[in-house]
């Protein structure tokens, strides 16, 4: 029931993260499928063997970067933008269910995965990140700077630069959830950061999709 649970929320996070940059799902079922396996074995790993929960948002991001990196073929710049936006994107939406168990009368020590208040909460939380999945594929929204090409240079300058850095934070923001959230119940602090953070990459992503089109128009002559 774990590796179930669990797998089922990684492929949520993945899928919200290609949707968010328009990769499309049709060759990369395999992978996204995988991926959420092994994922999954990395929870049990961290949660059931290690029993680090708290540090669980510290040692998952990485991985997932190396997974976007190495089994999805994405310049490893772009990689850690996708981990870092789906990261957040997932946690923006599952923090406030969080919240609303703890309202109900259920503390966050007993939203863990291997119990009914847990697989509540990866239920609900996969339930909606697949319906904003299914309506960024159905009307197209999302960001398409990410290029296919794995070899790309990219200059870590101007917008580049201050992009990473936010990812950087984002990082940070997310690595200390679980501490803010299960170690000292700051819920509503954690969600505050997670959206401020997110809030101002989704602004620089629209800026950069924008630059990115009217550069790619002038260099076909449009």
């Amino acid at each position: 029931m774990f590796l179930l649970f669990s797998s089922l929320e990684w492929m949520a996070l993945i899928m919200l993260a290609l949707a968010m940059f328009r990769f499309p799902l049709r060759g990369n079922v395999g992978q996204v499928v995988f991926t959420s396996f092994l994922l999954s074995l990395l929870s049990y790993f961290v949660f059931r063997t290690m029993e680090m929960r708290v540090l669980a948002t510290v040692l998952q991001p990485p991985v997932v970067f190396l997974f976007f990196w190495q089994m999805f073929r994405v310049h490893y710049f772009y990689a850690a933008i996708v981990t870092i936006y789906g990261y957040l994107g997932y946690l923006v939406l599952q923090v406030p269910i969080y919240i609303g168990f703890d309202l109900l009368g259920v503390p966050y020590s007993e939203l863990l995965p291997n119990t009914l208040a847990g697989y509540a909460t990866q239920l609900i939380s996969v339930t909606l990140v697949g319906l904003l999945v299914g309506t960024l594929y159905k009307y197209r929204i999302g960001y398409s700077f990410v290029p296919e090409c794995e070899n790309r240079k990219v200059q870590l300058r101007g917008l580049n630069l201050r992009i990473l850095m936010l990812v950087v934070a984002g990082y940070i923001v997310v690595a200390f959830m679980n501490l803010l959230v299960f170690g000292s119940g700051f819920a509503m602090l954690s969600f505050v950061s997670l959206a401020a953070v997110l809030g101002i990459l989704l602004y620089l992503a629209q800026k950069k999709d924008g630059r990115d089109r009217r550069f790619n128009h002038r260099s076909q002559g449009y």
